[in-house]
């Protein structure tokens, strides 16, 4: 896991690819419809608001697909399990390229998103995001890259 401004992308992705998706990132802003955006290969972008809670039920990792999560507006706070802290609730699948767990224990760490930032998790980062950050519930517009791990090697 990863977490740091935007614009210091380059210190973390050195492959020529990233300076397409970084430049494509641009395109996005506060405006994009949600959905999901298709057009790559090895990457998509996924556009998608939605309010922030006092106690999510989304703790996830993935094993093909590293996401950059950034926000448009808003505030999130997001929890960072170890694998011994966390229960699986429902097996691995490819087709969404997700593992869904539940918490058994306090997270390792915790950050707090905001505009400007960036998370970066790879797969086997247990993360539990749409957490209100000082339990103020808002509405947030986030971007999730969703980069094929193929990419890194």
């Amino acid at each position: 896991m990863i977490v740091d401004k935007i614009e210091n992308w380059k210190i973390y992705f050195k492959s020529p690819i990233f300076s397409e998706i970084f430049k494509e990132l641009e395109t996005y802003t506060i405006n994009t419809a949600n959905g999901v955006y298709k057009n790559y290969e090895g990457f998509y972008f996924k556009i998608m608001s939605y309010d922030t809670k006092l106690d999510s039920n989304i703790i996830e990792s993935h094993r093909k697909e590293v996401d950059i999560q950034i926000l448009l507006s808003g505030n999130e706070k997001i929890k960072i399990y170890n694998s011994v802290a966390v229960a699986i609730t429902e097996p691995y699948s490819s087709e969404s390229d997700c593992q869904f767990y539940k918490n058994m224990d306090k997270p390792i760490s915790e950050i707090n998103l905001e505009p400007g930032y960036m998370a970066i998790f790879f797969p086997d980062d247990i993360h539990h995001p749409q957490f209100a950050v000082n339990n103020k519930i808002e509405t947030l517009k986030k971007i999730v890259i969703k980069i094929d791990e193929k990419l890194f090697t």
